[in-house]
């Protein structure tokens, strides 16, 4: 059964993959090829923005990963003194994260390179390619993710507010 054409699942596997290596490169070489989760520590910082300081299951929970993948991350991103666990004052069986400084000149850092690696992808696109393309997007994560499921609102405000295609 061959079309000719890709399937939109192959494309979306090949994008993730080449944007994912772009990044990896660029964060390998201002030495930041040790952190793992951007995304995890992008919402810590949102977090403590808001004067927060989130559990494990929090995160795992907005990030829409379990909480193993969660746990292993944090873990890593503890050692190279990204984050921190303190004990919950209400229940001493409960960690909760903070980002530390280190971790704040990194995610400052990560939106960096992201941005650089925005402004690659979306080389040639109009403004309102961009802007239709990041519906299609949050309508596709809606439908796989279900009612009532998605990216916390606030975890990539900062970086939406960054045209890519303002050199278009």
């Amino acid at each position: 059964m061959k079309s000719g054409r890709p399937l939109p699942g192959m494309l979306f596997h090949a994008l993730h993959r080449a944007h994912h290596k772009e990044v990896q490169a660029r964060m390998s070489a201002v030495g930041l090829d040790d952190l793992g989760a951007p995304p995890l520590l992008f919402l810590l910082r949102r977090r403590s923005e808001e004067g927060r300081a989130v559990s494990q299951r929090e995160l795992a929970d907005d990030l829409h990963i379990s909480p193993a993948t969660a746990a292993v991350s944090l873990k890593s991103l503890e050692r190279g003194g990204y984050v921190e666990k303190h004990p919950d004052p209400e229940d001493q069986r409960c960690k909760r994260v903070t980002i530390t400084p280190k971790g704040i000149r990194a995610v400052e850092q990560c939106f960096t390179i992201f941005n650089q690696v925005d402004e690659l992808m979306f080389a040639g696109f109009s403004r309102e390619e961009y802007r239709q393309l990041n519906q299609y997007h949050q309508r596709m994560l809606r439908n796989l993710w279900g009612p009532g499921h998605g990216l916390p609102d606030d975890l990539f405000d900062e970086r939406m507010e960054q045209d890519p295609c303002s050199k278009n």
